[in-house]
Parts: structure tokens; sequence; C-alpha cells
């Protein structure tokens, strides 16, 4: 609509440049999603903010579950807003800037670290020049978000704004989880613990020596 406004209707060839540059814009986010979250799943399955599973890498060296996981919510998603651009959009936009924000917030923080230890003029130089840059980023980034989220927060954003702090509750429940069963798992003091008993299968596809070895060794720990 934008674009046939401004160019003067519904064929000409700003409208379909718009059309196109718009297409784009859209599947390089998506790209970039499902090039990123996998790994950030990772990280965090491996940090324990997450099911252990999203660390399972694929025959291509992918993480699978993450990309199942990514493209399973992509299609909820879509299914649930009717494959609606116009409101999907909304949710979109809240989570870039707030990316963004966060980002560049977290980078001031490190830049303000290093600063405590970094002697050399030259390279103080750079990191407070880095800061300003980052700092400027994070202070415009800020005040598009806020302004976005009052202008659209009844056009959608709202779920936005209910899911994130769900998803940090749910990321701190099963940091709890893992480290109480780690917790179970720590040795005590007992001494001369009795195994548990075994319970062996051995799964034959024929009848040979290594097989008869495999059934005596089962046999063995019994």
């Amino acid at each position: 609509q934008l674009g046939a406004a401004i160019f003067g209707g519904d064929h000409s060839v700003g409208f379909y440049y718009i059309q196109a540059a718009s297409a784009l814009i859209l599947v390089l986010a998506a790209n970039t999603a499902f090039n990123g979250f996998p790994l950030l799943g990772a990280v965090l399955a491996q940090d324990r903010y997450l099911p252990r599973q999203l660390h399972t890498r694929g025959d291509r060296l992918a993480f699978s579950n993450g990309i199942i996981v990514l493209a399973g919510f992509a299609m909820l998603l879509i299914w649930v807003f009717d494959a609606s651009v116009t409101r999907l959009i909304q949710l979109y936009i809240i989570g870039v800037f707030t990316s963004l924000t966060l980002g560049q917030l977290g980078m001031v923080r490190h830049w303000n670290r290093t600063l405590r230890t970094e002697q050399d003029p030259e390279a103080r130089r750079r990191i407070f020049r880095s800061r300003v840059i980052n700092a400027t980023g994070g202070t415009v980034t800020g005040l598009v978000l806020i302004i976005v989220l009052l202008e659209k927060f009844l056009l959608g954003a709202w779920i936005v704004v209910i899911a994130m702090p769900l998803i940090f509750w749910t990321m701190k429940s099963i940091n709890r989880h893992y480290t109480r069963v780690a917790e179970e798992l720590e040795p005590d003091d007992e001494r001369g613990m009795l195994p548990s008993r075994v319970h062996a299968i051995v799964l034959v596809s024929k009848l040979h020596k290594p097989t008869l070895r495999a059934l005596a060794y089962a046999k063995a720990t019994r």
C-alpha cells in the first residue's frame, strides 16, 4: 500500500521495487534466525538454561534440534496469525529492537570493564570511541523500542511483553532443575555402596564369535 501510494499505482516499477526490497529484508531476517538461534540455543543448553537436547548436532554439524524447534514455532505463529505479515511484523519489530538495545548496552558494559585494566593510551582512546558509538546506538534503538512499543502495543506488541518474562522464568526453572539434579548426583561421604542391579541387552544380528563373547560378558556381569 505504501509503495502504491508513493509511486502511483500497483503496477508501477517503484511499487515492485518496494515489494522486492521488503521480501529480501524478510528473507534475510528469517535466514538470520535459522543461522543464529540453533547456535544460541546450544550455548544456553550447555549453560543449563535450555534442554540439553538443543546441543545435539546433526549430520551436517548443525544443531538440528534447534532448527526443528524454531521451525515448529514459526509454523505455529503462521497458523495462529493466519500468515498475516501486518500482524506478525509487530512481534518482529519489538524483538529486533529489544535485541539491538540489549546488544549495544552489553557492549557499553564490556568497554567499561575493559577500561579498568587497559593501560595503553592508544587502546584506551579506541575503547572510549567504541563506547561512545555503542552508547549512541543503544540510546537510539532504545528510544525507537519505546516509541514502537507504545504505538504497537494494542496491535500485537503486548504478546512479546508477556512472552519475554515467561521465557525468562522458563529458562530459570530449567537451570534450577539441572542444578538440583547435579547436586543430587554429587558423591557423598558414604562408603561401600553396593552396585545397582545390572540388566544387559545384547543386540544380535548374526551368530558368530563376537556375539558369543558379548553374551558371555553379559552373563558374567550377573
